[in-house]
């Protein structure tokens, strides 16, 4: 039996990624839209294959595997941003991390967010993955807890496919 396997959506310049690849998982594909970012996924992982937008993955092919990771837009979700949550634009594509999860059939998924995620779009979070099969749970952690001079608390939420 080989590695697990991980998708990576908005992937930026792939912490998840190597926090994953770390742990014992392989990557088969990474999608960024920004290209400096890409530049930055293709420098450390010059094989796997990119896709730019979310929006147009997948395309054909076998995508199989057994983690999606993703963490997605939060500029509408930030206390920084107009707050517009999971109906915003940006942070919206939630939606298609969702239709993405929902085609490939992963049995795990793994998100990451601020942790204004809290009050501004957990129960949706939680609730869409739960109306597609995903039993979820999350913590939020700070940045500090790993050893870093400050707090940035992150949310992090990991489902499991019950079907």
């Amino acid at each position: 039996m080989g590695k697990p396997t991980f998708g990576s959506l908005f992937a930026g310049i792939g912490g998840l990624d190597l926090g994953l690849e770390r742990a014992g998982f392989e990557c088969k594909w990474q999608v960024e839209i920004d290209p400096y970012a890409r530049r930055v996924l293709t420098k450390h992982w010059p094989d796997v294959p990119k896709f730019e937008d979310v929006r147009e993955f997948p395309p054909i092919g076998d995508f199989s595997v057994d983690v999606i990771c993703g963490g997605f837009p939060c500029q509408d979700i930030s206390y920084a941003g107009k707050g517009a949550g999971l109906d915003g634009e940006r942070s919206g594509l939630f939606y298609e991390l969702i239709r993405v999860v929902s085609l490939v059939g992963p049995k795990f998924v793994l998100l990451e967010n601020v942790s204004a995620l809290l009050t501004r779009g957990l129960d949706q979070v939680l609730g869409t993955l739960a109306s597609i099969g995903y039993d979820a749970e999350w913590h939020c952690i700070p940045a500090a807890a790993f050893g870093s001079p400050h707090m940035r608390d992150r949310v992090f939420v990991l489902g499991v496919n019950t079907n």
